[in-house]
């Protein structure tokens, strides 16, 4: 085989460009501190890689919907206590009004703070959580609850659905982060605030017996309201059934975040073994194909320097 001055170029050029590459590889490597960057670099451990990768979004994923799901069931803890204490309060006022030493007037004053208490009651029941009312199922982007007195009759319309709102925190393990705030009138369990009718008016809860203390206050029926009493010590117990729902499903949300952390720690130990570069290694790696990159041009300089007027001596 006849080796030419143009071939001994060709392939001094292409050492070069070689060892360039391999120094630029290697620079990347060190800069960035990964030892996987292409696909062409270690097809089955890029596999893994991205297996690993989209773990750990998943992950982080599920992460974030407990989080949404958390801040769901502590502002419904929330509201639910505050509810607990309106409702005691109103007990207070009930057993004022029941001992038999007001005078009409005074049983009546007690029944306007049982009014308004009624207006507040529905504020706690339009609660929202990041623009989002909580006691509205999923049609949750406008107040669930409205006051209205239709021909002097007092009325709370129900205008959210029935639907529950719920987040996947686990693989395909989706769960409540809600509570139910009405429910129809023929369940066997009133929710939160009592049952609906066909025309969405809510009754058999919180509502309906407020309503009827402040009704006896004003009528000054005393029998009546040692009715309310016992009605109110029965909706503190039915509030509290429902807190006790929260803290439950709160806990276990929790407990599932604790566990993604720790798997998110393991799984990132798993991704920086397989992803990154030993930054010794690379640097020693670097100062050697540095070195050879400058032989490589100083060979290639000495060996272009012939020229024709040295194929005619």
């Amino acid at each position: 085989m006849r080796i030419t001055h143009m071939l001994v170029a060709r392939r001094t050029q292409n050492y070069i460009q070689e060892a360039m590459q391999r120094l630029a590889r290697t620079q990347e490597q060190m800069s960035t501190g990964r030892r996987v960057l292409r696909l062409s670099d270690d097809p089955p451990a890029l596999s893994q890689l991205l297996n690993v990768r989209t773990a750990v979004e998943r992950n982080q994923q599920y992460m974030r919907n407990i989080t949404d799901g958390l801040s769901y069931l502590d502002g419904a803890d929330t509201a639910l206590g505050t509810a607990g204490e309106l409702l005691q309060k109103a007990l207070e006022y009930a057993i004022q009004g029941a001992n038999g030493t007001l005078e009409k007037d005074d049983m009546a004053a007690i029944g306007e703070q049982i009014d308004k208490m009624i207006d507040e009651l529905v504020d706690i029941a339009n609660t929202t959580v990041g623009g989002k009312y909580i006691f509205a199922g999923t049609k949750n982007d406008q107040p669930p609850f409205k006051r209205e007195v239709d021909n002097g009759v007092d009325k709370i319309y129900y205008q959210g659905n029935l639907e529950r709102v719920s987040r996947e925190i686990l693989d395909q393990a989706n769960y409540p982060i809600d509570v139910p705030s009405v429910a129809l009138s023929n369940a066997e369990e009133a929710g939160v605030f009592g049952r609906i009718n066909d025309n969405f008016i809510v009754s058999d809860g919180i509502f309906d017996v407020l309503i009827k203390l402040r009704n006896n206050l004003k009528n000054g029926n005393v029998a009546g309201i040692n009715d309310s009493i016992g009605a109110l010590n029965a909706q503190l117990d039915h509030i509290l059934r429902y807190r006790v729902q929260v803290g439950a499903r709160t806990s276990h949300f929790e407990s599932v975040r604790s566990q993604l952390q720790d798997q998110e720690v393991r799984l990132t130990q798993v991704l920086s073994n397989l992803e990154d570069a030993d930054v010794a290694r690379v640097a020693v790696d670097l100062s050697r194909q540095q070195l050879a990159y400058q032989a490589a041009l100083a060979a290639g300089a000495k060996i272009l320097e012939t020229s024709l007027l040295d194929y005619l001596r």
